[in-house]
């Protein structure tokens, strides 16, 4: 499994950003939707570094940004 860690709870912070921008955060790879595509597909966008993608051990690899 995937997973980004974020500050806040659903409400606060930079969960709460997420949850109340979600067109923004799914453009970001912050957020994905169920079923359209498994979390390790989707580049996020990681601040001062780029577009990177999840590795299924836990780590990220640098790609290009989405389509």
């Amino acid at each position: 499994m995937n997973l980004v860690l974020v500050c806040g709870s659903g409400t606060t912070g930079c969960h709460g950003r997420i949850e109340g921008n979600r067109a923004w955060a799914e453009s970001l790879g912050y957020l994905v939707r169920r079923g359209v595509a498994g979390p390790g597909e989707v580049p996020v966008w990681v601040a001062g570094v780029g577009w990177r993608r999840l590795t299924a051990d836990g780590g990220v690899e640098p790609c290009p940004p989405p389509s």
